[in-house]
């Protein structure tokens, strides 16, 4: 079997693993580092936050966050051509071609969104919580 054909099956695990961003749960450790930490700091990382909710004696921040997908997009493709004409020394001639091919580049699905929520109590983050798929390290 030539050598191209026995690496086919491996190309979607190679790009699988160079386009990975990390885990949810590295996420949520990044974001625990909140807790504790006053609102303003928080707001002074991650900037202003799109939303914001005062009830019950709390005050919540949500931030929106959209990531570029990480499933790259991979086009197949049948080509067909006809060539009539002629160049060089032999005058004229026709031709027809066809073939077979895979195209890599972009990003095939929508980007992943994530939605952060801190929830604030007396100025200092006391919990977070998170829902979407781009919520990953």
């Amino acid at each position: 079997m030539p050598r191209a054909r026995r690496l086919l099956p491996v190309i979607p695990l190679i790009l699988a693993t160079a386009c990975s961003t990390g885990s949810p749960a590295e996420f949520d450790r990044r974001m625990a580092t909140w807790v504790g930490h006053p609102e303003a700091e928080v707001v002074n990382a991650l900037g202003v936050p799109t939303r914001t909710y005062e009830g019950d004696g709390r005050r919540l921040l949500q931030y929106e966050f959209a990531r570029p997908s990480s499933t790259p997009a991979i086009f197949p493709g049948i080509g067909l051509g006809y060539r009539s004409g002629g160049w060089g020394w032999h005058g004229g001639g026709w031709g027809v071609g066809t073939g077979l091919g895979l195209g890599f580049g972009g990003y095939g699905a929508a980007p992943a969104g994530c939605v952060l929520v801190f929830e604030v109590r007396d100025g200092r983050v006391t919990s977070f919580g998170r829902n979407g798929p781009g919520c990953v390290a």
